[in-house]
């Protein structure tokens, strides 16, 4: 069992330094944090990722690249392995073909297939080696796999199986860097295809000189170019042929006794072809159009070079073939194709039936399909299509997608066709997919886990949303104990229902800041409920707590009895700059409030204090704190309210110089936005007016609260509101 988690970082990505320890208790094994946008939760990810091995991006300070990171994860004193760390985002894809083999077959079967499977990527990955130092492609396996696949299940294992027939000493080898010709963007094929009647006149051309020649020839739809005649003398280059006396003799009555006679007439005569002056102004045409394109530099060196294969480009597709068929018979590359399927030869059969026998062993797999197809309310069901070929990407099974529509027959489509028609959330739900296969393969690892999830069900709907709740939960209560998760999330509506759902203890919540000094503090969690109820009444005697419960208190009333009642009046004057502001009594407050206390009544005493002067002097003490809490609703609420109070102030002296009546000040409404728009049009150069812009956007949805909606308020630094209730405290008219 995991006891603690210590995180020890500096300078790791966006974080510039966080230190905080997690511990566990039995039954009790996720930890809840509430980040705001901005704060730490991709920088988060990112090392985690990093530390699991599912990121090669090292932790760093992307702007100062010199500071010296740091990124410690300990299990008590030990370092976590990279095999118990796991990170789920909802927008990356997850890697999960191992874990479908994991949990598919029987631990026995499945030490069989990695026996086998690892004999094979090892003679692969020395082929691959080879060929890549050959051919200098970018990646030999993926173009490989490019040039002769035939459907979605082809993988290169099959592939390299299905040429051994075709794979021979003697192939022609076109030797040029493999990318010049076949680029990842596709700018040759895209100019091949645009000029087919530039390089039909070429081809046309050349082989008209070709039934000229006595060597080269095209005779009634039969051709011998330059491709077979290289075939041709790649087969007689061992000296066999010639060595025992055989002879060639060439339509014009020519006798070839020799290899080296041989290459010669070809040579002499590929020279005569090419030097056609019809021919070479054909290909200068062909160079020009290429001029046009500096991403085809390098292939009309190719070109220039051999511009005989022109005749075999033009057939982009088959002559890809050609040329990775020819270096496979390469005499350096053939003995490690050969040993490749020697060992696969050897174990096919038994890979076979082990495949065979996991097809069978299906329960887990299915039970994870049923429950995504039951749980999850996306348009398209999951099933499994059976797949018994050799090593398919290292699954035993393949998933199969099929699109619903209600009323109408399931369509079968592809994952990637679908995710062009699906919203932003329903794609998320192909890698919750993905998520739980991992997390079943992980219930069977002999390693506990560490899961760190960032906004797993960010764009959700509320149903797919309480899904992903629910099975987060059941990794919790029924994942064989093996699970510590960190849930992370911008979404205060989800950090609540996880909180609920899970019954989470406040030791286990929590909410994260990002301080003046740029460090990240993991502050204890707050409000997992009804915050006026369970945060605020009975603990009024405390003066922010007492402020903090004037708008919710004056938002009651408002539903209660209406904008009318002279109770939502008064307390409207608590926060607006009204004719009775700074003559309201706290007695007069305390009377209002103690009838929306849940029956427990209030708890203070009247001090005989105005409470415009209570507001100010808690909201400058709060300013004055050395380590304001970084969390606490009171302290935002509390600053907010002076702040608009501040502004308004200032805005009605304004107004009022510039000779509006005061009656116009009299609004219905949205006061501070229709005094704000007031001041700008009378005072659109006024050197405080940023201030008042700021206070404009920032307050009003922060102290407009009830107990159902307060994110906005959870989300606010803040450092920020103390700035902008010192920079308020300089206005003067």
């Amino acid at each position: 069992m995991i006891e603690s988690i210590k995180i020890n970082w500096k300078n790791c990505f966006g974080i510039k330094q966080l230190e905080h320890e997690f511990k566990f208790e039995t039954g009790k094994p996720v930890h809840l944090l509430y980040a705001p946008n901005g704060t730490m939760k991709t920088s988060f990810a990112k090392t985690m990722k990093f530390l699991s091995g599912q990121s090669k991006e090292k932790p760093c300070d992307k702007l100062r690249p010199k500071e010296e990171s740091k990124y410690d994860v300990l299990n008590g004193a030990s370092m976590i392995s990279k095999d118990s760390l796991f990170v789920v985002n909802g927008d990356d894809n997850i890697d999960s073909s191992s874990s479908f083999v994991n949990f598919l077959a029987s631990s026995e079967l499945k030490s069989k297939y990695d026996n086998i499977y690892n004999k094979l990527n090892k003679e692969k990955d020395a082929l691959m080696t080879k060929l890549k130092n050959a051919s200098i492609s970018t990646d030999c396996e993926k173009e490989i796999i490019e040039a002769f696949s035939s459907n979605n299940d082809t993988t290169i294992f099959n592939i390299l199986d299905a040429l051994c027939d075709k794979v021979k000493t003697g192939l022609p080898l076109f030797e040029f860097k493999y990318n010049d010709v076949f680029d990842t963007k596709g700018a040759v094929k895209t100019f091949l295809e645009a000029n087919k009647d530039s390089l039909k006149d070429y081809i046309d051309n050349y082989e008209k000189l070709l039934s000229k020649s006595s060597f080269y020839r095209s005779v009634d739809g039969f051709s011998f170019g330059t491709y077979q005649a290289s075939q041709l003398l790649q087969n007689v280059s061992d000296g066999n042929f010639f060595g025992v006396k055989h002879k060639m003799t060439l339509q014009n009555g020519t006798v070839v006794t020799s290899h080296d006679q041989l290459k010669q007439i070809m040579t002499e005569e590929q020279e005569k072809v090419l030097s056609d002056e019809k021919l070479k102004k054909t290909f200068e045409k062909i160079t020009k159009a290429i001029d046009k394109n500096t991403e085809l530099r390098d292939f009309k060196k190719v070109i220039e070079s051999h511009p005989d294969w022109i005749v075999e480009m033009l057939d982009y597709d088959e002559f890809k073939k050609k040329v990775w068929l020819g270096y496979l018979a390469k005499e350096d590359i053939k003995p490690l194709f050969d040993s490749y399927i020697k060992v696969y030869n050897e174990n096919k059969e038994e890979l076979l039936a082990v495949l065979e026998q996991a097809g069978q062993q299906q329960e887990k797999w299915e039970n994870i399909i049923n429950l995504y197809n039951d749980r999850f309310h996306v348009p398209f069901q999951v099933s499994i299509s059976n797949q018994k070929d050799i090593i398919l990407k290292q699954e035993a099974a393949k998933l199969q997608f099929s699109y619903v529509e209600e009323g109408k027959k399931p369509v079968l489509s592809s994952k990637d066709d679908l995710e062009k028609i699906l919203s932003k959330g329903e794609r998320r739900a192909f890698v919750i997919l993905q998520f739980l296969f991992e997390m079943e393969a992980r219930k069977t690892s002999p390693n506990d886990t560490i899961v760190v999830m960032d906004d797993i069900a960010d764009s959700f709907d509320y149903q797919n949303k309480y899904a992903i709740v629910e099975y987060i939960k059941d990794l919790a209560v029924r994942g064989n104990n093996k699970f510590y998760m960190f849930i992370m999330t911008h979404n205060y509506d989800f950090y609540r229902t996880i909180a609920s759902r899970l019954s989470a203890s406040l030791s286990h919540l929590w909410m994260v800041e990002r301080k003046s000094d740029g460090n990240i503090s993991v502050e204890q969690g707050q409000y997992k409920g009804d915050v006026f109820a369970n945060a605020f009444v009975g603990k009024d005697k405390d003066d922010k707590i007492f402020i903090s419960m004037i708008p919710y208190v004056r938002n009651l009333i408002e539903y209660s009895n209406g904008e009318e009642d002279s109770k939502y009046l008064l307390l409207t004057s608590c926060l607006h700059q009204k004719d009775d502001t700074s003559s309201i009594t706290e007695s007069q407050v305390i009377e209002v409030m103690k009838n929306f206390t849940r029956g427990k009544g209030m708890k203070r005493n009247d001090s005989g204090k105005k409470m415009y002067d209570i507001i100010m002097n808690t909201a400058e003490s709060i300013s004055n704190e050395q380590e304001p809490n970084l969390v606490l609703l009171q302290n935002k609420i509390v600053l907010s309210i002076a702040i608009r109070l501040m502004a308004e102030k200032y805005m009605k002296v304004k107004i009022l110089a510039a000779g509006v009546p005061e009656e116009d000040l009299k609004v219905k409404g949205t006061q501070t936005g229709q005094w704000t728009e007031l001041y700008k049009s009378h005072y659109p150069n006024d050197s405080n007016r940023s201030i008042i812009e700021r206070v404009n956007m920032m307050t009003p949805e922060l102290i407009h609260l009830n107990s159902f909606m307060y994110e906005p308020l959870i989300d606010m630094s803040v450092f920020h509101l103390i700035k902008l209730y010192n920079d308020c405290k300089t206005l003067s008219a």
